[in-house]
């Protein structure tokens, strides 16, 4: 289990010189994450392959909401003191399948500096405290950026899927699975 709050980054400290950190998303965030996600690099390879309507953001905040209030785990958006929306990272369940799935999204501006990376080890962890066995990720095929993400965070493949943009991939990783061997600092939720 991923439990090692020494490595749990607060705003300002070496770890997070920047004060990034995630805060649980509100129905006054569906403009910004509408934003966040109609950048064409961002859906490229999510809301297949098209700029998600605000409307489908606002009911997808509801539904995130209503997860973090019957399982703790929801929709988290990462922000700065400087930047309110640079990304958001997200914990779907499946109570019937003891799973959740691991969703993420990061302005490209912010590439490249392991924040996704970042995010997604935070929410595993989360998952991981919560009574779920399984984090499930996907992505279409050609997201190479992604893949990378989930396998920095010691997911293996599990299946091929079939998406509406075409076949893509799940990977997972199981409670008890071997952790990645360098683990990202935790983000600080609050």
């Amino acid at each position: 289990m991923i439990d090692r709050p020494e490595t749990i980054s607060k705003p300002g400290d070496p770890l997070d010189p920047d004060g990034w950190h995630l805060r649980p998303v509100t129905l006054a965030d569906v403009d910004g994450v509408h934003r966040l996600a109609s950048e064409p690099l961002v859906y490229r390879y999510l809301f297949d392959g098209a700029a998600p309507k605000r409307d489908s953001i606002a009911e997808g905040i509801g539904r995130a909401i209503a997860d973090a209030a019957r399982t703790q785990l929801g929709l988290w958006i990462l922000q700065s003191p400087r930047i309110s929306y640079a990304g958001c990272v997200q914990l779907r369940p499946d109570l019937s399948a003891a799973s959740v799935e691991l969703i993420y999204l990061l302005a490209p501006a912010h590439w490249g500096r392991g924040l996704a990376t970042r995010m997604g080890w935070t929410a595993i962890a989360k998952a991981f405290q919560e009574p779920f066995e399984l984090v499930l990720a996907g992505t279409d095929g050609a997201n190479d950026a992604s893949l990378a993400v989930m396998r920095r965070l010691g997911m293996r493949f599990y299946r091929h899927v079939r998406y509406p943009l075409g076949t893509g991939l799940e990977y997972a990783l199981a409670r008890g699975d071997p952790l990645p061997k360098r683990q990202p600092a935790l983000l600080a939720i609050g």
